[in-house]
Protein backbone atom coordinates (compact mmCIF):
# COMPACT_ATOMS: atom_id res chain seq x y z
CA UNK A 1 0.00 0.00 0.00
CA UNK A 2 2.93 2.54 1.14
CA UNK A 3 4.47 2.15 -2.09
CA UNK A 4 0.84 2.61 -4.32
CA UNK A 5 0.55 5.68 -2.83
CA UNK A 6 4.02 6.88 -3.04
CA UNK A 7 3.49 6.48 -6.93
CA UNK A 8 0.01 8.24 -6.61
CA UNK A 9 1.55 11.35 -4.33
CA UNK A 10 4.93 11.83 -7.27
CA UNK A 11 2.01 13.30 -9.51
CA UNK A 12 0.70 15.93 -7.63
CA UNK A 13 1.77 19.06 -7.38
CA UNK A 14 1.55 19.42 -3.82
CA UNK A 15 5.00 17.50 -3.46
CA UNK A 16 6.18 20.78 -5.52
CA UNK A 17 5.05 22.99 -3.35
CA UNK A 18 7.03 21.03 -0.32
CA UNK A 19 10.06 20.30 -2.58
CA UNK A 20 10.34 24.37 -3.06
CA UNK A 21 9.27 25.81 0.51
CA UNK A 22 11.15 27.80 2.43
CA UNK A 23 10.17 29.31 5.91
CA UNK A 24 11.83 32.39 5.21
CA UNK A 25 9.57 33.21 2.17
CA UNK A 26 6.66 31.11 2.95
CA UNK A 27 6.17 31.64 6.93
CA UNK A 28 2.36 32.81 7.31
CA UNK A 29 2.34 35.26 10.01
CA UNK A 30 -1.19 36.14 12.10
CA UNK A 31 -1.03 40.12 11.03
CA UNK A 32 0.20 39.57 7.17
CA UNK A 33 -2.43 39.20 3.64
CA UNK A 34 -1.50 35.49 3.80
CA UNK A 35 -3.19 34.80 7.29
CA UNK A 36 -5.83 37.23 6.83
CA UNK A 37 -6.75 34.98 3.27
CA UNK A 38 -7.37 31.79 5.35
CA UNK A 39 -9.82 34.05 7.88
CA UNK A 40 -11.83 35.15 5.04
CA UNK A 41 -12.28 31.87 3.55
CA UNK A 42 -12.01 28.94 5.97
CA UNK A 43 -14.96 28.62 7.90
CA UNK A 44 -13.62 27.44 11.40
CA UNK A 45 -11.00 28.95 13.77
CA UNK A 46 -9.40 29.75 10.81
CA UNK A 47 -6.77 27.60 10.32
CA UNK A 48 -6.41 24.68 7.87
CA UNK A 49 -5.58 21.80 10.05
CA UNK A 50 -8.39 22.29 12.05
CA UNK A 51 -11.02 21.59 9.10
CA UNK A 52 -11.72 19.61 5.92
CA UNK A 53 -12.68 22.35 3.60
CA UNK A 54 -8.86 22.53 2.96
CA UNK A 55 -8.35 18.86 1.80
CA UNK A 56 -11.21 18.90 -0.53
CA UNK A 57 -9.13 22.18 -1.88
CA UNK A 58 -6.28 20.20 -2.04
CA UNK A 59 -7.58 17.12 -3.82
CA UNK A 60 -9.07 19.68 -6.58
CA UNK A 61 -5.61 21.32 -6.61
CA UNK A 62 -3.86 17.95 -7.34
CA UNK A 63 -5.89 17.38 -10.48
CA UNK A 64 -9.30 15.84 -9.00
CA UNK A 65 -11.66 16.64 -11.25
CA UNK A 66 -14.99 14.37 -10.62
CA UNK A 67 -16.85 15.08 -7.16
CA UNK A 68 -17.56 10.71 -6.70
CA UNK A 69 -13.35 10.86 -6.81
CA UNK A 70 -12.87 13.21 -4.30
CA UNK A 71 -15.29 11.54 -2.07
CA UNK A 72 -13.86 8.05 -2.01
CA UNK A 73 -10.22 9.04 -0.99
CA UNK A 74 -12.02 12.14 1.31
CA UNK A 75 -14.07 9.55 3.42
CA UNK A 76 -11.19 7.67 4.79
CA UNK A 77 -9.13 10.75 5.65
CA UNK A 78 -7.75 10.67 9.20
CA UNK A 79 -6.59 14.15 10.73
CA UNK A 80 -5.74 13.77 14.51
CA UNK A 81 -5.77 17.88 15.22
CA UNK A 82 -9.96 18.18 13.96
CA UNK A 83 -12.81 17.43 16.20
CA UNK A 84 -14.77 15.59 13.39
CA UNK A 85 -15.25 12.21 13.56
CA UNK A 86 -15.25 11.20 10.22
CA UNK A 87 -16.19 12.70 6.72
CA UNK A 88 -19.07 11.87 5.55
CA UNK A 89 -20.66 12.66 2.21
CA UNK A 90 -23.02 15.36 3.79
CA UNK A 91 -19.98 17.02 4.47
CA UNK A 92 -18.16 16.52 1.24
CA UNK A 93 -21.00 18.24 -0.34
CA UNK A 94 -21.15 20.87 1.87
CA UNK A 95 -17.34 21.98 1.31
CA UNK A 96 -18.19 21.89 -2.16
CA UNK A 97 -20.87 24.75 -1.89
CA UNK A 98 -19.18 26.50 0.29
CA UNK A 99 -16.12 26.47 -2.16
CA UNK A 100 -18.66 27.08 -4.83
CA UNK A 101 -19.79 30.09 -2.66
CA UNK A 102 -16.53 31.37 -2.27
CA UNK A 103 -15.36 31.45 -5.65
CA UNK A 104 -12.56 29.39 -4.60
CA UNK A 105 -13.60 26.35 -7.54
CA UNK A 106 -15.73 26.08 -10.81
CA UNK A 107 -17.57 23.44 -11.94
CA UNK A 108 -17.65 22.94 -15.41
CA UNK A 109 -20.24 20.22 -16.19
CA UNK A 110 -18.99 17.85 -13.61
CA UNK A 111 -15.54 18.62 -14.02
CA UNK A 112 -14.39 20.83 -10.41
CA UNK A 113 -11.29 23.17 -10.80
CA UNK A 114 -9.79 26.01 -8.71
CA UNK A 115 -9.74 29.15 -9.58
CA UNK A 116 -6.85 31.67 -8.91
CA UNK A 117 -8.14 33.02 -5.59
CA UNK A 118 -8.63 28.49 -4.46
CA UNK A 119 -5.58 27.89 -5.54
CA UNK A 120 -3.56 30.81 -3.71
CA UNK A 121 -5.26 29.76 -1.19
CA UNK A 122 -4.58 26.16 -0.84
CA UNK A 123 -0.67 26.96 -1.51
CA UNK A 124 -1.11 29.38 1.63
CA UNK A 125 -2.30 26.85 3.82
CA UNK A 126 0.19 24.48 3.25
CA UNK A 127 3.21 26.46 3.55
CA UNK A 128 1.18 27.36 6.94
CA UNK A 129 1.10 23.57 7.53
CA UNK A 130 4.59 23.57 6.82
CA UNK A 131 5.47 26.38 8.57
CA UNK A 132 3.36 25.64 11.94
CA UNK A 133 4.54 21.82 12.19
CA UNK A 134 7.97 22.54 12.10
CA UNK A 135 7.88 25.08 15.46
CA UNK A 136 5.50 22.69 16.79
CA UNK A 137 8.08 19.94 16.33
CA UNK A 138 10.75 22.19 17.93
CA UNK A 139 8.31 22.75 20.79
CA UNK A 140 7.17 19.25 21.30
CA UNK A 141 10.71 17.92 21.19
CA UNK A 142 12.40 16.33 24.67
CA UNK A 143 14.97 19.05 24.94
CA UNK A 144 12.52 21.77 25.13
CA UNK A 145 10.19 19.62 27.42
CA UNK A 146 13.04 19.23 29.92
CA UNK A 147 14.35 23.27 29.85
CA UNK A 148 10.78 24.34 30.36
CA UNK A 149 10.17 21.56 32.68
CA UNK A 150 13.37 22.84 34.82
CA UNK A 151 12.41 26.30 34.59
CA UNK A 152 8.98 25.61 35.74
CA UNK A 153 10.37 24.02 38.71
CA UNK A 154 12.96 26.39 40.27
CA UNK A 155 10.22 29.41 40.03
CA UNK A 156 7.66 26.86 41.18
CA UNK A 157 9.44 25.23 44.56
CA UNK A 158 11.42 28.59 45.86
CA UNK A 159 7.60 30.19 45.83
CA UNK A 160 6.33 27.50 47.71
CA UNK A 161 8.97 27.03 49.82
CA UNK A 162 9.00 30.65 51.17
CA UNK A 163 5.22 30.67 51.52
CA UNK A 164 5.04 27.97 53.41
CA UNK A 165 7.91 28.52 55.65
CA UNK A 166 5.80 31.87 56.23
CA UNK A 167 2.30 30.30 56.69
CA UNK A 168 3.91 27.48 58.30
CA UNK A 169 2.09 24.54 56.65
CA UNK A 170 4.07 21.36 56.08
CA UNK A 171 2.10 20.06 53.04
CA UNK A 172 3.03 23.28 50.98
CA UNK A 173 6.70 23.11 52.84
CA UNK A 174 6.79 19.30 51.08
CA UNK A 175 5.30 19.83 47.85
CA UNK A 176 8.45 22.91 47.43
CA UNK A 177 10.90 20.60 48.51
CA UNK A 178 9.36 17.94 46.43
CA UNK A 179 9.77 20.37 43.20
CA UNK A 180 13.01 20.38 43.71
CA UNK A 181 14.50 17.69 43.69
CA UNK A 182 12.27 16.62 40.85
CA UNK A 183 15.05 18.68 39.24
CA UNK A 184 17.31 15.49 40.02
CA UNK A 185 14.65 13.65 38.00
CA UNK A 186 14.91 15.97 35.03
CA UNK A 187 18.72 15.14 35.15
CA UNK A 188 18.04 11.51 35.35
CA UNK A 189 15.75 11.73 31.91
CA UNK A 190 18.82 13.41 30.00
CA UNK A 191 21.60 11.97 31.36
CA UNK A 192 20.61 8.29 31.34
CA UNK A 193 16.92 8.29 29.34
CA UNK A 194 18.54 10.53 26.19
CA UNK A 195 22.25 10.45 26.22
CA UNK A 196 23.32 6.83 27.61
CA UNK A 197 20.07 5.31 26.17
CA UNK A 198 18.98 3.51 29.21
CA UNK A 199 15.28 4.83 29.06
CA UNK A 200 13.66 1.65 31.05
CA UNK A 201 16.72 2.32 33.81
CA UNK A 202 15.69 6.41 34.26
CA UNK A 203 12.25 5.20 34.17
CA UNK A 204 12.51 2.87 37.41
CA UNK A 205 14.79 5.71 39.25
CA UNK A 206 12.13 8.32 38.54
CA UNK A 207 9.44 5.80 40.07
CA UNK A 208 11.20 4.80 42.52
CA UNK A 209 11.96 8.28 43.18
CA UNK A 210 8.12 9.44 43.06
CA UNK A 211 7.77 6.54 45.83
CA UNK A 212 10.24 8.18 48.18
CA UNK A 213 8.22 11.19 47.84
CA UNK A 214 5.11 9.17 49.20
CA UNK A 215 7.54 8.41 52.46
CA UNK A 216 8.27 11.56 52.95
CA UNK A 217 4.96 12.51 52.63
CA UNK A 218 3.74 9.54 54.83
CA UNK A 219 6.54 10.42 57.30
CA UNK A 220 5.17 14.52 57.17
CA UNK A 221 1.77 13.50 57.85
CA UNK A 222 2.13 11.45 60.85
CA UNK A 223 4.52 13.94 62.18
CA UNK A 224 1.98 17.04 61.60
CA UNK A 225 -0.95 14.79 63.12
CA UNK A 226 1.30 14.60 66.12
CA UNK A 227 2.36 18.26 66.44
CA UNK A 228 -0.50 19.57 65.38
CA UNK A 229 0.11 23.77 64.58
CA UNK A 230 -2.16 26.54 63.12
CA UNK A 231 -1.78 27.31 59.31
CA UNK A 232 -3.02 30.90 58.17
CA UNK A 233 -3.69 30.20 54.36
CA UNK A 234 -3.21 33.76 52.50
CA UNK A 235 -4.73 35.06 49.33
CA UNK A 236 -0.65 34.18 47.87
CA UNK A 237 -0.50 30.49 48.97
CA UNK A 238 -4.43 30.01 47.10
CA UNK A 239 -2.89 31.78 43.61
CA UNK A 240 0.37 29.86 43.88
CA UNK A 241 -1.39 26.35 44.62
CA UNK A 242 -3.68 27.41 41.84
CA UNK A 243 -1.12 28.01 39.56
CA UNK A 244 0.92 24.78 40.43
CA UNK A 245 -2.27 22.58 39.93
CA UNK A 246 -2.52 24.45 36.06
CA UNK A 247 1.33 24.24 35.20
CA UNK A 248 1.93 21.00 36.23
CA UNK A 249 -1.23 19.33 34.44
CA UNK A 250 -0.11 21.54 31.59
CA UNK A 251 3.44 19.66 32.07
CA UNK A 252 1.89 16.43 32.76
CA UNK A 253 -0.09 16.45 29.49
CA UNK A 254 3.21 17.50 27.49
CA UNK A 255 5.29 15.33 28.70
CA UNK A 256 3.53 12.67 28.06
CA UNK A 257 2.34 13.55 24.55
CA UNK A 258 6.13 14.36 23.88
CA UNK A 259 7.27 10.75 25.62
CA UNK A 260 4.59 8.90 23.44
CA UNK A 261 5.66 10.63 20.17
CA UNK A 262 8.95 10.29 20.60
CA UNK A 263 8.82 6.80 22.30
CA UNK A 264 10.71 7.98 25.59
CA UNK A 265 9.58 5.71 28.66
CA UNK A 266 11.36 8.12 31.24
CA UNK A 267 9.56 11.06 29.87
CA UNK A 268 6.31 9.06 30.04
CA UNK A 269 7.34 8.29 33.90
CA UNK A 270 8.33 11.51 34.60
CA UNK A 271 4.90 12.44 33.60
CA UNK A 272 3.06 10.66 35.82
CA UNK A 273 5.15 12.86 38.53
CA UNK A 274 3.70 15.45 37.31
CA UNK A 275 0.09 14.34 37.90
CA UNK A 276 1.87 13.37 41.60
CA UNK A 277 2.15 17.64 41.90
CA UNK A 278 -1.55 18.08 40.68
CA UNK A 279 -2.37 15.66 43.26
CA UNK A 280 -0.28 17.14 46.09
CA UNK A 281 -1.29 20.97 45.62
CA UNK A 282 -5.00 20.39 45.06
CA UNK A 283 -4.51 17.88 48.67
CA UNK A 284 -2.85 21.03 49.98
CA UNK A 285 -5.57 24.08 48.71
CA UNK A 286 -7.98 21.87 50.70
CA UNK A 287 -5.80 21.43 54.17
CA UNK A 288 -5.71 25.68 53.29
CA UNK A 289 -9.42 25.62 53.23
CA UNK A 290 -10.16 23.52 56.13
CA UNK A 291 -7.20 25.40 58.36
CA UNK A 292 -9.71 28.44 57.40
CA UNK A 293 -12.43 27.23 60.03
CA UNK A 294 -9.45 25.88 62.70
CA UNK A 295 -9.43 22.40 61.53
CA UNK A 296 -5.22 21.64 60.96
CA UNK A 297 -5.23 18.17 60.94
CA UNK A 298 -7.00 17.45 57.21
CA UNK A 299 -4.05 18.92 55.87
CA UNK A 300 -1.87 16.02 57.10
CA UNK A 301 -4.65 13.48 56.41
CA UNK A 302 -4.66 14.36 52.77
CA UNK A 303 -0.99 14.34 52.42
CA UNK A 304 -1.09 10.65 53.87
CA UNK A 305 -4.04 9.60 51.43
CA UNK A 306 -2.14 11.39 48.40
CA UNK A 307 0.84 8.84 49.42
CA UNK A 308 -0.79 5.90 49.09
CA UNK A 309 -2.07 6.29 46.00
CA UNK A 310 1.19 6.92 45.30
CA UNK A 311 2.48 3.47 45.77
CA UNK A 312 -0.53 2.20 44.08
CA UNK A 313 0.37 3.86 40.83
CA UNK A 314 4.17 3.56 41.55
CA UNK A 315 3.55 -0.48 41.99
CA UNK A 316 1.56 -0.79 39.17
CA UNK A 317 3.73 1.11 36.53
CA UNK A 318 7.02 -0.59 37.47
CA UNK A 319 4.61 -4.03 37.13
CA UNK A 320 3.99 -2.64 33.76
CA UNK A 321 7.92 -1.88 32.73
CA UNK A 322 9.41 -4.78 35.02
CA UNK A 323 8.57 -7.51 32.09
CA UNK A 324 10.96 -8.93 29.74
CA UNK A 325 12.24 -6.92 27.13
CA UNK A 326 10.62 -9.10 24.48
CA UNK A 327 7.12 -9.03 25.58
CA UNK A 328 7.32 -4.88 26.12
CA UNK A 329 5.28 -2.63 24.33
CA UNK A 330 5.43 0.93 25.32
CA UNK A 331 1.98 1.83 23.83
CA UNK A 332 0.07 -0.60 26.98
CA UNK A 333 1.36 2.65 29.51
CA UNK A 334 -1.62 4.99 30.09
CA UNK A 335 -0.90 8.46 30.03
CA UNK A 336 -2.66 12.04 30.18
CA UNK A 337 -2.37 12.38 26.25
CA UNK A 338 -3.33 9.50 25.16
CA UNK A 339 -7.19 11.37 25.16
CA UNK A 340 -5.50 12.62 21.80
CA UNK A 341 -5.64 9.37 19.87
CA UNK A 342 -8.70 7.48 21.96
CA UNK A 343 -11.00 10.21 21.48
CA UNK A 344 -9.80 10.62 17.63
CA UNK A 345 -9.22 6.92 16.69
CA UNK A 346 -12.19 5.48 18.39
CA UNK A 347 -14.66 7.87 16.98
CA UNK A 348 -12.68 7.59 13.39
CA UNK A 349 -13.36 3.63 13.92
CA UNK A 350 -16.90 3.60 14.99
CA UNK A 351 -17.85 6.18 12.09
CA UNK A 352 -16.28 3.83 9.68
CA UNK A 353 -17.67 0.99 10.76
CA UNK A 354 -21.47 2.57 10.71
CA UNK A 355 -21.37 3.69 7.72
CA UNK A 356 -19.92 0.76 5.73
CA UNK A 357 -19.47 -3.31 6.60
CA UNK A 358 -15.87 -3.80 6.76
CA UNK A 359 -13.60 -6.33 7.90
CA UNK A 360 -10.41 -5.83 10.27
CA UNK A 361 -8.35 -6.28 7.64
CA UNK A 362 -10.25 -3.43 5.49
CA UNK A 363 -10.89 -1.44 8.18
CA UNK A 364 -6.83 -1.06 8.93
CA UNK A 365 -6.09 -0.59 5.36
CA UNK A 366 -8.89 2.61 5.31
CA UNK A 367 -6.89 3.97 8.25
CA UNK A 368 -3.32 3.43 6.99
CA UNK A 369 -4.42 5.09 3.46
CA UNK A 370 -6.58 8.46 5.08
CA UNK A 371 -3.34 8.55 7.80
CA UNK A 372 -0.77 8.63 5.03
CA UNK A 373 -3.25 10.86 3.31
CA UNK A 374 -3.55 13.19 5.99
CA UNK A 375 0.29 13.35 6.69
CA UNK A 376 0.64 14.31 2.89
CA UNK A 377 -1.85 17.63 3.30
CA UNK A 378 -1.83 18.24 6.68
CA UNK A 379 1.86 17.35 8.03
CA UNK A 380 2.62 16.79 11.86
CA UNK A 381 -1.16 17.24 12.44
CA UNK A 382 -2.75 14.71 10.70
CA UNK A 383 -0.94 12.35 13.41
CA UNK A 384 -0.26 14.96 16.00
CA UNK A 385 3.29 14.77 15.38
CA UNK A 386 3.47 10.74 16.41
CA UNK A 387 5.31 8.88 13.62
CA UNK A 388 4.90 5.54 15.65
CA UNK A 389 0.62 5.85 14.71
CA UNK A 390 -0.26 3.09 12.51
CA UNK A 391 -1.91 -0.02 11.60
CA UNK A 392 -0.78 -1.57 14.87
CA UNK A 393 -2.15 1.37 17.03
CA UNK A 394 -5.35 0.77 14.68
CA UNK A 395 -5.34 -3.11 15.47
CA UNK A 396 -5.05 -2.64 19.48
CA UNK A 397 -7.85 0.21 19.49
CA UNK A 398 -10.34 -2.14 17.32
CA UNK A 399 -9.50 -5.48 19.88
CA UNK A 400 -10.29 -2.99 22.84
CA UNK A 401 -13.31 -1.65 21.30
CA UNK A 402 -14.61 -5.51 20.68
CA UNK A 403 -13.85 -6.81 24.19
CA UNK A 404 -15.40 -3.60 25.34
CA UNK A 405 -18.09 -4.45 23.79
CA UNK A 406 -18.24 -1.44 21.37
CA UNK A 407 -18.11 -3.68 18.37
CA UNK A 408 -19.17 -7.68 17.70
CA UNK A 409 -18.01 -9.74 14.73
CA UNK A 410 -20.47 -11.42 12.70
CA UNK A 411 -19.29 -13.44 9.59
CA UNK A 412 -15.93 -11.83 9.81
CA UNK A 413 -17.92 -8.50 9.50
CA UNK A 414 -18.00 -5.23 12.33
CA UNK A 415 -20.76 -4.29 13.42
CA UNK A 416 -21.83 -1.68 16.11
CA UNK A 417 -23.41 -2.49 19.20
CA UNK A 418 -25.82 -0.68 20.81
CA UNK A 419 -23.05 0.46 23.21
CA UNK A 420 -21.02 1.25 20.26
CA UNK A 421 -23.59 3.21 18.43
CA UNK A 422 -24.94 5.54 21.37
CA UNK A 423 -20.57 6.16 21.97
CA UNK A 424 -20.59 6.90 18.39
CA UNK A 425 -23.49 9.77 18.49
CA UNK A 426 -22.07 11.00 21.46
CA UNK A 427 -19.04 11.68 19.81
CA UNK A 428 -21.18 13.22 16.87
CA UNK A 429 -23.22 15.27 18.96
CA UNK A 430 -19.62 16.75 20.78
CA UNK A 431 -18.54 17.25 17.05
CA UNK A 432 -21.73 19.07 15.83
CA UNK A 433 -21.22 21.24 19.06
CA UNK A 434 -17.69 22.12 18.49
CA UNK A 435 -18.13 22.90 14.91
CA UNK A 436 -21.21 25.02 15.54
CA UNK A 437 -19.17 27.20 18.55
CA UNK A 438 -15.96 27.04 16.12
CA UNK A 439 -17.99 29.54 13.54
CA UNK A 440 -18.05 33.29 14.16
CA UNK A 441 -20.63 35.01 13.19
CA UNK A 442 -19.77 39.21 13.04
CA UNK A 443 -18.57 39.05 17.03
CA UNK A 444 -14.99 38.90 16.99
CA UNK A 445 -14.65 36.96 20.52
CA UNK A 446 -15.57 33.79 21.43
CA UNK A 447 -17.08 32.85 24.86
CA UNK A 448 -14.07 31.34 25.62
CA UNK A 449 -12.71 34.81 25.49
CA UNK A 450 -14.67 36.17 27.46
CA UNK A 451 -14.04 33.17 30.46
CA UNK A 452 -10.72 33.85 29.74
CA UNK A 453 -10.75 37.76 30.38
CA UNK A 454 -12.60 37.11 33.88
CA UNK A 455 -10.71 34.73 35.15
CA UNK A 456 -7.40 37.35 34.16
CA UNK A 457 -9.56 40.07 36.21
CA UNK A 458 -10.40 38.56 39.33
CA UNK A 459 -6.57 37.17 39.36
CA UNK A 460 -5.59 40.76 38.87
CA UNK A 461 -8.00 41.80 41.30
CA UNK A 462 -6.92 39.40 44.43
CA UNK A 463 -3.57 40.29 44.24
CA UNK A 464 -4.42 44.56 44.82
CA UNK A 465 -6.54 43.52 47.14
CA UNK A 466 -4.45 41.04 48.70
CA UNK A 467 -3.61 42.46 51.74
CA UNK A 468 -7.27 43.56 52.20
CA UNK A 469 -8.64 39.98 52.14
CA UNK A 470 -5.59 38.49 54.15
CA UNK A 471 -7.02 40.84 57.06
CA UNK A 472 -10.47 39.41 56.48
CA UNK A 473 -9.15 35.66 56.74
CA UNK A 474 -7.36 36.70 60.27
CA UNK A 475 -10.10 38.00 61.37
CA UNK A 476 -11.66 34.90 60.92
CA UNK A 477 -9.44 33.01 62.84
Amino acid sequence: MYKYLVRIFTLMKIADLKANYSRKEHGVSHHNDKYKMMVKYYPANYEPHNNFLYAFLCFVYDGEQKIEEIKKKMCKLFISSTKQVIVGEEDIKEYYLIALRKGLIQDNQGKIKLTEEGTKLVEISYHHNLYTSHYMRIFLSEKTVMLGTALFLIIISLLKIFTGMQLGSQAMLSEGFENFTDLFKIGIVGLIGLKLKKDKIASIIIIFLMMFTGVTLVWSGIESLINLSPIFPTVESYIIGFVSIALNAGLAFLKSMVGRTSGNLSLLSDSKDSILNVRISAGVLIGFTFALFGIYFIDSVIGIIIAIFVFKEGIEFLKEILVKDENFDITTIKVFADSIYDNRLTAYILGSIRRKNLTIKELVFNFEEGLALGRYYYEGFADFFYANLGAKTAEKYINELINGNYIEIINNGLFLTKKGLKAFYRAKAKEFQGRSQSIRIRSKFKLSDVYCAIVIIIFLLLIIFSSQINLWLNNLW
